[in-house]
C-alpha cells in the first residue's frame, strides 16, 4: 500500500514539508541552514513527489469530507429543532399516483415564534396549483417554503412541518431571474430560458417527475402576450411528466381551473384596518377577491385614485 494511501497520512506528510519549509520565515537561519544543505531544494522536491502521490485521490478524499460535513449539518439541524419531522420519500413504481402531501409547513429560516405554517396537497402527474394573491401576502415564500423544505427532505434532512409525504422528484424553480449586461440578455428573455428548460425536464417521463416552482410567470412582458403565454404553458405543464406551483398577478389566469380537473386555484389575502394593511399568510382555496397595489401606492404617498371595491374576475 502506498504511503499515502489515507488522508490521514498524507496531511502529516504535508505539515512535516510545510513546517520544514517554513524556515524561510527566519531569514538568518534560512540563509545558514542553506549552506550546509539543499534544504530548500530537498523539501521542494519532497512536496513535488506528495502532490504526485494524492493527486488522483485528492478530488475522492475532498468528496468523502463535503458527504460528511453535509451529513453533519443535517444532524445538527434536526437535533436544534426537534420539533420538525423526517419526510416520507417514496420511490414511484408503475403506475402508482404521484403525490405532494405536506402538513404545517413552514418556512426554515423565519423564526419559529412568528412563523405561519399551511397544509398543501398535489395529486397526479400534471396537477397544477395557481397560486394568486395581493403584494407582500405571501406567494413566494410559500413556493420557497415548499423548494427550501424539499431540498432538505431530498438531502436526508428533517424539514420543518409536522408531516410531509412526496414521491423522488427533480425540482425545477423560475425564481429570481436576473438579466445579463455582458450577455445581452434581457430578464424576459432569461426567464424563457429558463422556463423552456424546466418544460422540456418535465416532458422527460423515463426520470423522475419534476417538481416545478414558478414564480410571477411572465412578469417581463406586456398584460396581453404574458396572459396569452401563461395560459398555453400552463396548459403544457399540464400534460407534462410533473407537477408544481404557478404564482400570478394576473387573475384571468385562474380561469384555467375549470378548463382542467389537473389545475386548481389558491390565494393569500390580506385586510385593511385601522392600522392598514395586514396579512394571516394563510393559504386559502380559490382564487383571490381583494388587491392592495392602490393601497400600498396611496399609503406611500403617490397620486393614485382610492379603489374601495375589490375588482371582480371576468367570466
Amino acid at each position: 500500500m502506498a504511503t499515502s494511501s489515507k488522508p490521514s497520512t498524507a496531511t502529516r506528510r504535508l505539515a512535516r514539508l510545510v513546517a520544514a519549509l517554513n524556515v524561510r520565515a527566519h531569514p538568518l537561519a534560512h540563509f545558514a541552514v542553506n549552506l550546509i544543505v539543499p534544504w530548500d531544494l530537498w523539501f521542494a522536491e519532497r512536496f513535488r513527489l506528495l502532490h504526485r502521490e494524492i493527486a488522483d485521490r485528492l478530488p475522492v478524499w475532498i468528496d468523502r469530507l463535503a458527504r460528511v460535513e453535509a451529513a453533519a449539518a443535517l444532524a445538527h439541524c434536526a437535533d436544534t429543532h426537534p420539533d420538525w419531522v423526517y419526510p416520507r420519500i417514496e420511490i414511484q413504481s408503475g403506475s402508482g399516483e404521484v403525490r405532494v402531501d405536506v402538513n404545517a409547513l413552514g418556512h426554515p429560516l423565519l423564526p419559529a415564534a412568528s412563523r405561519v405554517t399551511n397544509d398543501f396537497t398535489l395529486a397526479g402527474l400534471g396537477a397544477t396549483a395557481i397560486i394568486t394573491g395581493s403584494n407582500m401576502s405571501g406567494k413566494s415564500t410559500f413556493l420557497r417554503t415548499l423548494g427550501v423544505n424539499l431540498c432538505l427532505a431530498e438531502a436526508g434532512g428533517s424539514v420543518c412541518a409536522k408531516g410531509w409525504r412526496s414521491p423522488w422528484m427533480r425540482l425545477y424553480c423560475c425564481i429570481r431571474v436576473e438579466d445579463s449586461l455582458d450577455g445581452g440578455i434581457s430578464y424576459f428573455y432569461a426567464e424563457v430560458k429558463r422556463l423552456k428548460r424546466l418544460l422540456d425536464a418535465a416532458r422527460e417521463v423515463e426520470r423522475p417527475p419534476v417538481f416545478f416552482l414558478i414564480d410571477e410567470i411572465f412578469r417581463g412582458t406586456n398584460n396581453r402576450e404574458r396572459l396569452i403565454g401563461s395560459r398555453h404553458y400552463v396548459r403544457a405543464l399540464g400534460e407534462s411528466h410533473g407537477l408544481g406551483l404557478v404564482s400570478t398577478h394576473d387573475l384571468e389566469l385562474v380561469k384555467l381551473e375549470g378548463e382542467s380537473d389537473r389545475i386548481t386555484t389558491h390565494h393569500f389575502r390580506e385586510t385593511v384596518d385601522e392600522g392598514g394593511l395586514a396579512f394571516d399568510y394563510r393559504l386559502r382555496p380559490g382564487p383571490c377577491p381583494t388587491t392592495n397595489a392602490l393601497k400600498i401606492m396611496a399609503r406611500e404617498g403617490l397620486p393614485v385614485p382610492e379603489e374601495s371595491d375589490p375588482p371582480s374576475i371576468r367570466s
